[in-house]
């Protein structure tokens, strides 16, 4: 493992597929076409170790860039689908109040604030937040809450003055709230009702953007922020597949399929 120079065929396998549970009805199988072993570290086209590798070529930050922002991505749709979300939110802040640019400051005391608010309140709640910048600078959030009781929200309605997009949708019949503890301490916000968790599992996941990641890395910070003790997928199974599968996804490194219940999951893996 010291060596520099491993070849390929010991550090991965190909054509091993996984099984993870996200929910009770949603499993999804991934077919990798090279699947790193378990204790190798990463190496490139010549059997080097890419950490080794790096410190004499840093030509691939992009890629490396590219691929981190897959990792994030796939970290956050994984956290979206295991939790039982009910509200998409969407924080800013009043610059009465705060230093809209300071984003760490902004993390900090809704953490704080939310913490105290649920010992308060004797609430659970719990969040899934993806910061997204303007172009002066100032931060706002999307993302995912739950254990936000309705009764501490407020309804919005068409008498009040409100941006077009909010009245847009009130007027389609749609329900869109504000939680006016938040805003008497942060700022503007809306609250809407969750229809359907996967498709917004994948909306969200498009605020992680390449100008996101540079912006973050530059401020040494995460680029989602989450509670403590939320679901994560769990892996069940890897091995060999026993018959194709009829992907919903594939590029060059995977195929991915989902299905509903274990029983059909499990029987891509086994015969009968």
């Amino acid at each position: 493992m010291n060596g520099l120079h491993i070849s390929r065929s010991e550090v991965y396998q190909r054509d091993v597929a996984t099984l993870k549970k996200y929910r009770e009805d949603y499993y999804k199988i991934t077919l990798h076409r090279q699947l790193r072993r378990a204790g190798y570290e990463e190496i490139d086209g010549d059997g080097e170790s890419k950490r080794e590798a790096g410190k004499k070529n840093t030509a691939d930050n992009d890629e490396k860039l590219s691929a981190s922002l897959s990792r994030t991505r796939a970290a956050i749709y994984e956290l979206a689908l295991c939790n039982e979300w009910e509200w998409f939110v969407t924080l800013t802040l009043n610059p009465e109040y705060h230093d809209r640019k300071d984003l760490k400051s902004y993390k900090k005391k809704l953490s704080t604030w939310i913490k105290n608010y649920n010992r308060l309140h004797k609430t659970d709640i719990k969040y899934l937040l993806i910061p997204e910048n303007h172009q002066d600078g100032s931060w706002h959030m999307h993302g995912l809450m739950k254990g936000l009781p309705i009764e501490n929200l407020r309804e919005f309605t068409e008498q009040e003055r409100l941006p077009i997009r909010i009245l847009i949708e009130l007027k389609k019949g749609r329900k869109v709230y504000t939680w006016e503890d938040y805003a008497k301490k942060f700022g503007y916000l809306t609250v809407t009702k969750i229809r359907h968790l996967e498709s917004v599992s994948r909306y969200i996941t498009k605020y992680v953007t390449k100008d996101l990641a540079k912006t973050r890395i530059e401020l040494n910070d995460h680029l989602y922020y989450c509670s403590q003790g939320l679901n994560r997928s769990e892996l069940i199974y890897t091995g060999q597949l026993t018959k194709e599968l009829e992907e919903d996804y594939s590029n060059d490194y995977v195929k991915i399929k989902t299905v509903q219940s274990f029983d059909e999951a499990i029987g891509y893996f086994v015969d009968g």
